[in-house]
């Protein structure tokens, strides 16, 4: 199945008017071109137009699709409307495109315009260009119409914006480039495009969009307690009078209700997309992740009675909107038949801490949502939340201080840090134990190999097979991130570039589960089993009953002196020495590890123990998550633990699997902390690591990277025994002195034929 979101990527393209479609290859010439910062007056118009024709001489490019996209544009602004369309319709006509839904529609608001301007006769350009849409518009697909707003989207202001920033940029003593002035002539064109229709064809958008669908975007609903919950709700008028409802339940702010949704309304649903409390509309104040086990059935109880309903629920969306549906069966309700959770956050879990340990990201998370809850607010200074944890961590300042380092005290993060172990505060929010046995709905999760809540997801999954031997519960997992498991997929994903096969259509899928449950249609043809994995490196999928099948050894490797081997050693140690005051490592950047890469990054390898096995004689599959056992002395308390397995491949290449980070003193139970005795062995379990499934290729051998954790990401455990959150460089004083015993070992779970 092809990408949804790699649909929704070139769309947006099309409608920023992206202009990544340049080519390299310009004439060095250069153009008389005086700047003029007054836009809008006739000096300006007549000028670029001169400009313009300049341009249209001169202007070739080798790559046809980048022709005709700059071209189109060109002869437009000249007024020749009729080579205008031409070449747009090349566009339209180019292959690659030929199943959009949109394709008609490519460039319609250029298309507009030029149609309107040929029509002859005194007629006012308005009434003119009224006739050209609806002739357009009636002659449609109902599917293709739900489009046409997304091609109207960039405002006069924006690209006025745009023009003279060009300008600005561009014009060096009255002159500009060939490639400057294709850049200005097309932004201009877009400019006068939008100025001259934008007021007369955005009533006309909306007059067509309500005679297709029921749009409601600012409902407020009370709870029974008097609390407010902001919902927007889109109904397709061509369905039948009553069907069921798919809810979306997150944090984040309203959104612009669009073509996705639109698409999902046509497919016979009412969406619904409601807010936690302090959140859009809502005057409450705001609670991250309190009060979902009760708001969500509030929702559902406000659905249910709506004239269009049918009485069945089913939810869907990610991340939060993952968990708000896992809280939503803490208390079930009658109506709501099936939850689609993707990425699903298990608070307590893997947010905002991940085997006890907190991270850094939190605070600015919390900021986040804290700031967005009303209006729009830009997250993307990347360097200001390195500058803070970099702060924090050369300073050695506590970790419950992060937010006043940050500026401001931080209710909500306060509150969380006082719960280091995963206790009543975590399990009252999500499904907890026996809670479980009571999820009998179908549920559909989606994860990915490198989601960064999958631990939340596979906490949801186990346990709700550990506690109700009956779930229905099936598992889509593949090598996608935090937001491909959520179906924005990356064909290249921080260096690995992933199998054809793995670019499934989540959306699709989704909607298909659905039809199955909630309209009594076949079951998705893509769910072979219970479990549906992509083996990385094969470009297939594979599906079984259940976890235990998709492997059917484990391989034990011992961690001796570097080496990996089968054969338990003889018992022998490896001293390290580290030191908490060595703070010269800061990020230099805010990335991610690099996936493949033809060397590990050395700030992973920092405190780190390398251990490396033998070529692998016949090619393996590694399916699942590694367990393990660390033996360990130390002259501390307590030590976090930080364990990654690559895949070294004969070309050189390094390839991470899985990983583990996690706080010795809770490894045995993650609601009781056990403190290590100073100077006696302890083992240390190792549990919750990362799925994986993946070919490993004969040659090729298996790396792990073991050592305390020392990372500016997360606090920093320097073992006095202390609650870590209080610690600072003032406990640093001693070197931690740590014997890692050679008879400490992972498992491995792999499919050998």
């Amino acid at each position: 199945m092809g990408s949804c979101m790699a649909k929704e990527l070139f769309l947006t393209k099309i409608v920023l008017l992206s202009l990544v479609l340049f080519s390299m290859s310009f004439h060095s010439q250069q153009y008389y071109f005086k700047s003029n910062p007054n836009i809008e007056g006739s000096f300006f118009y007549n000028e670029i137009k001169k400009l313009n024709k300049e341009v249209l001489r001169d202007y070739k490019d080798k790559d046809k699709a980048i022709f005709n996209d700059n071209i189109f544009r060109l002869h437009i602004l000249d007024g020749d409307y009729q080579k205008g369309i031409y070449y747009l319709n090349e566009i339209k006509n180019n292959p690659d495109y030929a199943n959009l839904d949109y394709r008609e529609i490519i460039g319609f608001s250029f298309e507009l315009y030029a149609l309107s301007k040929s029509v002859p006769g005194p007629t006012p350009y308005n009434e003119k260009y009224r006739k050209v849409f609806e002739q357009k518009i009636n002659a449609l697909p109902e599917k293709t119409k739900m489009y046409v707003s997304s091609f109207f989207r960039s405002t006069e202001k924006d690209l006025k914006d745009k023009v003279v920033n060009v300008l600005k940029k561009s014009i060096k003593n009255d002159s500009i480039s060939l490639a400057d002035a294709v850049k200005l002539c097309r932004l201009y064109t877009s400019y006068l495009v939008v100025k001259e229709t934008n007021p007369v064809v955005l009533p006309f958008i909306k007059k067509t969009e309500q005679q297709q669908f029921e749009i409601k975007d600012s409902i407020v609903i009370k709870s029974n307690k008097g609390n407010e919950i902001s919902l927007q709700m889109i109904r397709y008028k061509g369905s039948e009078a009553k069907v069921p409802t798919i809810l979306n339940f997150g944090i984040y702010r309203g959104r612009k209700i669009d073509y996705a949704e639109k698409l999902n309304a046509m497919k016979g649903y009412v969406i619904v997309y409601a807010t936690s409390r302090g959140v859009y509309l809502s005057k409450d104040n705001l609670a991250p992740f309190e009060f979902e086990t009760e708001d969500v059935n509030e929702v559902i109880d406000w659905i249910i009675k709506q004239s269009w309903s049918d009485g069945k629920v089913g939810m869907a969306g990610g991340s939060y909107n993952g968990f708000s549906q896992w809280a939503a069966v803490k208390n079930m309700h009658p109506a709501l038949k099936t939850i689609v959770p993707s990425a699903s956050v298990g608070f307590g879990i893997d947010f905002p801490m991940e085997n006890n340990v907190f991270n850094t990201y939190m605070i600015r998370w919390l900021e986040y949502v804290s700031r967005s809850r009303y209006v729009d607010y830009d997250d993307s200074d990347t360097l200001k939340w390195q500058s803070l944890v970099n702060k924090m961590y050369t300073n050695g300042t506590a970790f419950k201080d992060l937010d006043s380092l940050n500026g401001n005290m931080n209710v909500f993060f306060q509150k969380w840090v006082q719960h280091p172990s995963f206790d009543t505060f975590w399990t009252s929010k999500i499904p907890y134990k026996r809670d479980f046995a009571k999820v009998n709905i179908p549920v559909l999760t989606f994860t990915g190999y490198y989601d960064d809540d999958q631990r939340g997801a596979f906490y949801y999954y186990n346990e709700h097979y550990k506690y109700n031997k009956n779930a229905d519960h099936y598992l889509v997992i593949g090598p996608y991130d935090h937001y491909g498991a959520q179906g924005s997929i990356k064909n290249n994903l921080r260096g690995y570039t992933i199998d054809p096969a793995a670019n499934i259509d989540h959306n699709t899928l989704s909607y298909e589960w659905f039809d199955y449950i909630l309209k009594g249609k076949k079951k998705p043809e893509f769910l072979k089993g219970k479990v549906n994995y992509q083996v990385m490196g094969t470009n297939q999928w594979k599906s079984a009953a259940n976890i235990d099948e998709i492997s059917n050894k484990k391989l034990k490797l011992y961690l001796s002196r570097s080496k990996l081997q089968e054969v338990k050693p003889a018992l022998d140690n490896t001293l390290q020495t580290i030191s908490f005051t060595n703070r010269k490592d800061t990020l230099q950047n805010f990335d991610r590890y690099k996936i493949m890469d033809m060397a590990i990054d050395p700030a992973v390898l920092k405190d780190k123990l390398v251990f490396e096995s033998d070529a692998l004689q016949d090619p393996v599959e590694i399916n699942g998550s590694f367990t393990g056992n660390l033996k360990v002395t130390i002259n501390k308390k307590d030590i976090d633990v930080k364990i990654i397995l690559y895949e070294l491949t004969s070309k050189g290449e390094y390839i991470q699997l899985s990983s583990y980070l996690g706080r010795a003193s809770y490894a045995k139970n993650k609601e009781k902390r056990q403190l290590l005795v100073p100077g006696k062995i302890s083992e240390i379990p190792v549990n919750n690591t990362y799925f994986v499934s993946k070919k490993i290729e004969k040659g090729s051998k298996l790396i792990i990277v073991l050592g305390v954790n020392t990372s500016p990401f997360e606090q920093m455990n320097y073992g006095t025994g202390k609650d870590v959150s209080l610690e600072t460089m003032a406990d640093a004083k001693e070197p931690l002195e740590i014997k890692w015993y050679n008879d400490s070992y992972v498992e491995i779970p792999i499919l050998r034929q």
